[in-house]
C-alpha cells in the first residue's frame, strides 16, 4: 500500500545499522554529526495527495499538494504548486503557492509566486514583489491567541470606489454606540 525506503543511519566510518542514537550523516553547515534524526519532525503532503479534514502537528509541514482543511503545526510551506483551502494557525507561514483562509501566524512570509486570499493576523509580514494578496492584514501582538481583537476599521461597511462617471455611492457607518465605543 505505501512505498517505504529503508533509511540507513551513517556514522564517522560508513553507514551504521539499525543502531538507535548512533551518529548520522555530518551536518552540512556545521560539519558536527547530529545524534538522533527523528528528533526534527516534518510532515509532507505531497504533490500527488489531496488531504480532505484538518492537519495538527507538533512539527513542520510541507505542502506540495492541496489541503482542504484547517491545518495547525509549527512552521507550514507551502510550495508553489500546492494550495491550502481552510485556516492556518501556526508560528511561521511562508507561502509560495495560494492559501485561501485566515492565518494567524507570528511571522508570515509571501514569496513572489504567492496567491494569497485570507484575512492575515501576523506579528511579522513580509511580502516579495509579484505575491498577490487579496484579504486583509492586521498586526496583533499575540496573532494565535483564541480570537484577535477586532477594531473599528475591520467591522465597518467598506467604502465603495468612486465610479468612472464621477459619481460614488455613499455607504453608511455605523455608530460608535453600536460598536461598544464611547461616543
Amino acid at each position: 500500500m505505501f512505498n517505504v525506503k529503508k533509511v540507513e543511519n551513517y556514522g564517522p566510518n560508513g553507514p551504521v545499522d539499525g543502531i538507535e542514537g548512533a551518529p548520522v550523516k555530518p551536518s552540512r553547515v556545521t560539519g558536527s554529526y547530529e545524534r538522533n534524526p527523528r528528533s526534527q519532525t516534518h510532515a509532507l503532503v505531497d504533490e500527488c495527495l489531496t488531504v480532505r479534514g484538518d492537519l495538527d502537528s507538533d512539527g513542520d509541514v510541507l505542502v506540495k499538494g492541496k489541503v482542504i482543511g484547517n491545518v495547525r503545526c509549527k512552521v507550514i510551506i507551502i510550495d508553489v504548486d500546492a494550495s491550502v483551502e481552510g485556516s492556518i494557525e501556526a508560528e511561521e507561514v511562508i507561502v509560495r503557492g495560494k492559501s485561501k483562509g485566515m492565518v494567524r501566524a507570528r511571522r508570515v512570509c509571501l514569496e513572489k509566486t504567492a496567491s494569497v486570499e485570507s484575512e492575515i493576523y501576523h506579528q511579522s509580514f513580509s511580502a516579495e514583489e509579484g505575491a498577490r494578496i487579496m484579504g486583509t492584514l492586521t498586526f496583533t501582538e499575540n496573532p494565535l491567541s483564541a480570537a484577535p481583537a477586532q477594531t473599528q476599521a475591520q467591522v465597518a461597511a467598506p467604502v465603495a470606489p468612486a465610479r468612472a462617471n464621477g459619481s460614488s455611492r455613499s455607504v453608511s457607518l455605523p455608530a460608535p454606540a453600536d460598536l461598544g465605543m464611547p461616543e
